[in-house]
C-alpha cells in the first residue's frame, strides 16, 4: 500500500532503481500523499480499478479495505511478466503468476497483525467492541488459513533480517534467504550541500530524535513518558499518523517536540545535528538506526535480538533491558554521560553503517534472483 513513505517504501524506490523499466503494482495509491515518491503515471492502469482503490478513494482508510485485499491482489494480471518482484509485509505475497514466471518475495515481514502482534491490533481498532468481535475474530481466522495457503506461492523468499527469516520459518514453515535493506549511507554522512535552518521544534542544540511511524506497537509513548520531566534533555519525534494525536496528549513538558515528517536534505539535516537517536520499539529490520549511524550518531534502543544484526554493543550503541521501559531512566542517564565524554566514537558508527550499501543490496539482490 502506497500511502506513506517508511522503510517498506524506501525499499521499493530501491528496486525501482535496480530495475528501472519495471512494472509498478500496488493495492491502494494515495497521489496526495506519494507524489514526490512515486508519480502516478508510474503505478499501473490495473490498480485505479481494484476494489480496495475504489473504496479507498472513498473513506480514505486502509483499514476498511482489509476484507478487499486478498481479492484485489489475486485480480492483478502478471501473466506478461517473465519476473515478480514483490515487496510484502501484508497481502503482496498473495499474487498469482503462471508457473514460468519467476515469483520472488522480498519480506518485510509476515503479517503482524494476523500473527504476532494480533492482540496489540485489536486493541489499536477498538476489538473489544463486541460487533468487532465477533466478526473480526471469524476473519482473522480464515486470513490466517489463506496466508498461510498464499506462503507456498513464491519461488523464492527474502528476509529483511534473521529475525524476519525466524517469523517466516514460524508462522510459513518456509525457509529463506535473509538480505538486509540497502541504505543511501552516503547521503546521511555528507553534509546538506545548502544550509538550512539550525532550529526544528524550538531546539538548537542538546536534542535527541526519535524517526518512527506514529503506531501503538512503536512504543513511542515509552520515551515521552521518561522524556516528561529531564529537564536538560530535549526530544524530537519526527513523523505522522493517526496516532499522532494521542503522542500529542501524553506531552506534559516543552522538552518534547512532535514535528511532521521529514525528507531528504532536511531531515538529514536535523540528524547530523541531533545529539543521538531514540529507538524505543520492536521491528522486523530497522533502516533509521543505520541511517543514523552513517551520520555518526549512536543509538539508544530497547534490547531487541534484531537491532543486534546491525549495531555494535557499547561500540554503536547502548540499551534499556525492560519492554515497559522501567530501566529506561537509570540506562539513558548512563548513555548520556558516556555520549558527553566521547565514549561513542563517530567514525566506529559510520565504518558499521556502510556495510549496508545500496551498491551491496543490488549486487546480493541480483545473485539471489539470478539476474
Amino acid at each position: 500500500m502506497l500511502v506513506k513513505f517508511g522503510g517498506a517504501e524506501k525499499v521499493l524506490e530501491n528496486f525501482l532503481e535496480i530495475f528501472p523499466e519495471a512494472d509498478l503494482f500496488t493495492l491502494i495509491y494515495d497521489e496526495k500523499k506519494m507524489w514526490k515518491f512515486f508519480q502516478k503515471e508510474q503505478i499501473n492502469s490495473q490498480v485505479f480499478s481494484l476494489p480496495t482503490q475504489k473504496r479507498y478513494n472513498l473513506f480514505k482508510k486502509q483499514r476498511l479495505c482489509l476484507l478487499l485485499m486478498a481479492r484485489s491482489v489475486e485480480q492483478l494480471d502478471f501473466s506478461s511478466y517473465d519476473l515478480v518482484l514483490c515487496s510484502s509485509s501484508w497481502f503482496a505475497h498473495w499474487a498469482i503468476t503462471k508457473p514460468e514466471t519467476k515469483f520472488v518475495v522480498y519480506y518485510h515481514s509476515p503479517a503482524r497483525y494476523l500473527w504476532d502482534w494480533t492482540n496489540e491490533y485489536k486493541k489499536d481498532i477498538g476489538f473489544n467492541k463486541w460487533i468487532k468481535w465477533f466478526l473480526l475474530n471469524r476473519l482473522f481466522l480464515k486470513l490466517r488459513m489463506w496466508d498461510y495457503i498464499a506462503s507456498n506461492r513464491p519461488d523464492i523468499r527474502i528476509a529483511n533480517s534473521s529475525n524476519t527469516a525466524w517469523r517466516i520459518k514460524k508462522y510459513y514453515k518456509k525457509d529463506s534467504v535473509v538480505l538486509y535493506p540497502g541504505i543511501e549511507t552516503e547521503r546521511f554522512w555528507n553534509p546538506p550541500p545548502s544550509p538550512l535552518p539550525s532550529k526544528e521544534g524550538g531546539f538548537s542544540d542538546n536534542y535527541y530524535i526519535i524517526i518512527s511511524t506514529l503506531t501503538e506497537y512503536k512504543k513511542i509513548d515509552l520515551a515521552i513518558k521518561w522524556f516528561n520531566g529531564i529537564n536538560d534533555s530535549n526530544l524530537i519525534i519526527i513523523w505522522g499518523g493517526d496516532y499522532r494525536w494521542e503522542l500529542e496528549k501524553q506531552i506534559t513538558w516543552d522538552n518534547i517536540k512532535l514535528v511532521w515528517p521529514k525528507y531528504d536534505d532536511e531531515l538529514v539535516h536535523l540528524v547530523q545535528n541531533s545529539r543521538w537517536l531514540i529507538f524505543p520499539g520492536e521491528e522486523d529490520f530497522g533502516m533509521v538506526p543505520i541511517e543514523v549511524m552513517a551520520a555518526g550518531k549512536p543509538v539508544f534502543a530497547y534490547n531487541w535480538w534484531w537491532l543486534k544484526e546491525t549495531v555494535i554493543a557499547w561500540i554503536t550503541w547502548e540499551f534499556f533491558d525492560e519492554k515497559n521501559g522501567l530501566d529506561f531512566i537509570e540506562k539513558f542517564e548512563e548513555f548520556n554521560k558516556n555520549n558527553i565524554e566521547g565514549k561513542y566514537i563517530s567514525e566506529n558508527c559510520k565504518k558499521q553503517a556502510k556495510k549496508f550499501s545500496m551498491w551491496e543490496f543490488e549486487r546480493k539482490l541480483r545473485g539471489i534472483i539470478k539476474i
